[in-house]
């Protein structure tokens, strides 16, 4: 982040404000009060203007195109045109465009002839700018492939593994810090080994460091629209539109790749956020015959969208493969990368028929209605490698089809009352096929299982993989929702709105072998009412409260088990699929509620020491079984309280005040693990005080609360080992574990493994605004608005995790220290950020037909977020560093235009 306030000062640049304004009111005025038919004849103003920042910030110009340091030039126009509006000429037409000599520029032009048609045309760019303190090691930032510096160094330090990644060896503090320990009389001294080692972490550093440079990530969005409106006759009319958008940049994306190093031990994880290539079209059609009369009103719609992705992959060079260092005396091996590809998003297409319709019985009771269907295709070919070993068809033949159906029906059988009805059905049919595809991870060697060879399996089909043989899952929902509402006035000034609404929501896949969604049928009940009253003749308000309880059929904690279809084949070595082992024992893929014991038969193909569903057993090399009353938000029972309120107080002619109170309750009532309440407030506050016609004042403040607790478990694996390096004792959260074997045998259910999560949100924003018009004959107009905000986000957590002794290694007498520590869960540091926004400015009356206008803004943010700490060098010994700072600005900008009024 540049942090350079440039040559600018805020008192210079205040003075060449101040020095503007007095130059414009020294002018003598050159014109009478107009008198013209300004209200008859459509205005033409074009601006003309420079601005000028001391310093250049991604952060504070992140979407207003200013992200540049020094001078910008801008233009601004609405030209219009055609007959006059009290003339019998009914042609019309306008040319608009903002911001035009900025990355975010908008230009739009439209003619027609009132009554019988309109042609419009428009252009609209949006750059948002992401970070300009990203760095990389690698090459080809902008391009699909990236690649390290031929004398890269992967970072494996001897001094702590002949073999493992250590990244923090990037640092003069962490990676030339002292090596391994060895006991002597209870006294830990360096090994002899460690003044070697610096040398290679000097070489890696050396060879290394020089390749991180800067890239700017950003995005910008590119947007074309062209349509037409046509008026057949009065009843009948068709409307058409295209647009067109563009999207290109690069967008920061985290990877991990997953390799065997060629120095030997075990299969590795490896991250690195990468600059990631975006470019994209999206193209949407719209066409419609519409048709209206007295009472009733008809359209037949047609709506398309074709995605399209011009980056058909992503591939870039691993880092931990390459030269490596062996033992501490800097000379390198042989160079070989491997290289990880990943397909972008797939093209697709989406074709939608819509009808759409009304009718007025009268002129208190009316009815509307619309319905649709579309379709949704994705037919782009797979990517595959060496590691994709099996994929039973070229691409996913991806279809969705998609139905909606919408009913209102409205009446107002008295003055007094109103009434509402409706209906709403909406359904999302994933019709996608069902195929099982078999992969090892990125860079990965692909490993036949053992278990699954001829098991269950159809005669010559090809061998099952021990990594991933998963299967999709074509989600499908179906929507039913029913409202009732009654409105009714109960005297003068009061009046109260109730209402009811049913909404039962299915889940499911088409062809999965077993249900793959937790709740297959969700039901919400919400009741809500609403007062509305005139309190006293300047005081009015409003309180409305709802409250929903959403109830679900059955959760399916073994809903998994759609991803992984061998769970419902036969293992060599058992009798039955792990499915069947689950049914017959009531367990789902946590397994017993058990610590350690001797298992054998299927309890040890599944279930082995009683731990969680064997990964071997459904072949897959990740963990995805649930906790025991994991219950996830969305498809959870939950009881919900909203209460809104608000109130306008009229004072005087010249001074109002607005409030506004909105409380809301989520209370998960049978969830253990995984979100279990929120909490969230809302306060606004403004008053404006018109002190005369031309000077007004405006304040106003907001509070935004939210709270969250979350609960989960970070069980490891049941195990009868007794010692770490001959050390046998624990200290653990509450005295019961004692040694590493009871450690070890209970590590499934110890409730030191639970943890819980709160986090609180809190932003509270103030500004002020005042504005003078009328000055200097009234010619002069001057404005200057403020705003202060502060944003903090704390977590809380209790809970903890063990650790072992770093000093628990080989050679240290037995018994004589700890081998573990359970240690306690921290408050995570909190995260802030402060921001300042001033603006002044000016604007003079020159003649009849030009002004100027200058201005001053400032622009301050402070932030701290310990997430960027851990992509610092240093840090994280398995993530590549990007060095990605939270944001920091000070910002000056000055600005001037003219602008002209076209007779």
């Amino acid at each position: 982040m540049n942090k350079n306030h440039g040559c600018f000062t805020t008192r210079a640049m205040v003075i060449a404000v101040q020095g503007a304004l007095l130059a414009m009111a020294a002018m003598q005025p050159a014109f009478a009060d107009e008198e013209t038919d300004a209200l008859t004849q459509p205005a033409k103003t074009i601006e003309v203007g420079v601005r000028n920042a001391n310093t250049g910030s991604y952060k504070a110009g992140e979407y207003d195109g200013l992200q540049k340091k020094g001078a910008t030039a801008n233009v601004n126009l609405d030209v219009r045109g055609g007959g006059r509006y009290d003339s019998e000429d009914v042609a019309r037409w306008r040319i608009t465009g903002t911001d035009l000599g900025l990355e975010t520029r908008n230009l739009s032009a439209e003619y027609g002839q009132q009554g019988k048609f309109r042609v419009s045309v428009g252009y609209d760019e949006l750059l948002r700018n992401r970070s300009d303190s990203y760095q990389t090691p690698y090459n080809g930032a902008g391009s699909n492939s990236l690649t390290l510096p031929s004398n890269w160094i992967v970072p494996i330090v001897p001094q702590n593994s002949g073999t493992s990644l250590n990244a923090r060896s990037f640092s003069s503090t962490t990676g030339l810090a002292p090596g391994p320990y060895t006991y002597a009389g209870g006294v830990w001294t360096p090994t002899a080994a460690t003044a070697g080692n610096t040398t290679a972490v000097q070489n890696i550093q050396a060879a290394d460091l020089p390749a991180f440079h800067n890239v700017n990530i950003s995005t910008k969005r590119k947007k074309f629209d062209v349509g037409i409106q046509y008026n057949i006759d009065n009843q009948f009319s068709v409307m058409a539109s295209m647009r067109r958008e563009k999207k290109d940049g690069l967008q920061l994306m985290g990877t991990v790749s997953r390799v065997q190093p060629s120095t030997g031990g075990s299969v590795t994880d490896a991250s690195v956020i990468i600059p990631y290539l975006i470019d994209q079209n999206t193209e949407q059609f719209n066409a419609s015959l519409n048709f209206k009369n007295e009472n009733s009103f008809v359209q037949a719609a047609y709506y398309g969208s074709f995605y399209k992705d011009n980056v058909p992959s992503m591939s870039w060079q691993n880092w931990q493969t390459g030269t490596t260092v062996a033992g501490g005396t800097g000379v390198a091996t042989a160079h070989s990368f491997t290289t990880t590809t990943e397909s972008t998003a797939p093209d697709n297409q989406f074709h939608q028929f819509s009808l759409a319709g009304g009718y007025d019985f009268s002129k208190t009771t009316k009815l509307a209605a619309n319905a649709s269907i579309a379709r949704n295709t994705q037919n782009q070919a797979f990517l595959t490698d060496s590691t994709t070993v099996v994929v039973p068809q070229t691409s996913l033949n991806g279809l969705v089809v998609t139905k909606a159906f919408s009913l209102k029906l409205t009446t107002k059988p008295t003055n007094d009352l109103k009434l509402a009805a409706n209906y709403k059905f909406d359904q999302r049919d994933n019709r996608t096929a069902v195929n099982i595809y078999q992969y090892a991870d990125a860079s990965e060697p692909a490993t036949v299982s053992t278990l699954f060879t001829g098991a269950g399996v159809s005669a010559g089909a090809p061998a099952v993989l021990a990594q991933n043989a998963n299967a999709n899952r074509p989600y499908s929902k179906k929507v039913n929702q029913f409202g009732l509402d009654a409105d009714y006035r109960v005297m003068q000034g009061h009046a109260v709105k109730v209402g009811y609404d049913l909404q039962k929501t299915e889940r499911y896949c088409n062809g999965s072998w077993i249900g793959c969604v937790d709740a297959a049928t969700t039901k919400d009940n919400t009741l809500k009412a609403e007062w509305r009253a005139t309190l006293l003749e300047t005081l009015t308000g409003k309180l409305g409260y709802a409250y929903t309880k959403r109830t679900i059929s059955n959760y399916n904690e073994n809903a998994f088990l759609a991803l992984v279809p061998y769970a419902n084949v036969v293992p060599i070595g058992a009798t039955m699929s792990a499915y069947q082992y689950m049914l017959a024992n009531g367990l789902n893929g946590f397994g017993p509620m058990a610590g350690y014991a001797a298992t054998s038969g299927n309890a040890a193909a599944f279930f082995g020491s009683n731990n969680a569903l064997a990964n071997a057993a459904y072949a897959n090399n990740n963990r995805i079984s649930e906790l025991p009353g994991m219950r996830r938000y969305n498809m959870a029972d939950r009881n919900s309280d909203k209460l809104r309120s608000s109130l306008n107080w009229q004072a005087t002619e010249q001074f109002s005040m607005q409030a506004g109170l909105n409380y809301s309750k989520d209370d998960y009532v049978h969830t253990t693990y995984g979100l279990k309440d929120g909490k969230s407030l809302a306060l606004n506050l403004d008053g404006t005080y018109a002190a005369s016609d031309s000077l007004s004042f405006t304040a106003y403040y907001s509070n935004e609360d939210k709270r969250s607790h979350s609960a989960g478990n970070n069980y490891a694996t049941n195990s009868n080992t007794t010692n770490v390096n001959n050390q046998t004792a624990v200290v653990d959260c509450n005295g019961v574990t004692t040694t590493i074997q009871i450690r070890n045998n209970g590590n499934k259910m110890d409730p030191c493994e639970n943890w819980t999560m709160d986090m609180h949100d809190q932003v509270d924003t103030l500004g002020f605004n005042v504005k003078q018009s009328g000055l200097l004959s009234g010619k002069l107009e001057v404005a200057g608005d403020i705003t202060y905000s502060y944003a903090r986000t704390n977590y809380g957590a209790t809970g903890g995790v063990y650790v072992n002794n770093p000093y628990a290694v080989s050679g240290v007498p037995a018994a004589t220290i700890s081998a573990a520590y359970w240690i306690p869960a921290q408050a995570l540091p909190e995260v802030t950020t402060k921001t300042t926004d001033l603006k002044v400015s000016g604007k003079y009356l020159l003649d009849k037909q030009s002004a100027v206008q200058v201005g001053y803004r400032y622009q301050k943010m402070s932030s701290t977020d310990y997430a960027y700490s851990g992509m610092q060098y240093g840090s994280v010994a398995t993530v590549l560093p990007s060095n990605e700072q939270s944001p920091v600005y000070t910002v000056h900008t000055i600005g001037a235009s003219y602008i002209y009024n076209l007779k």
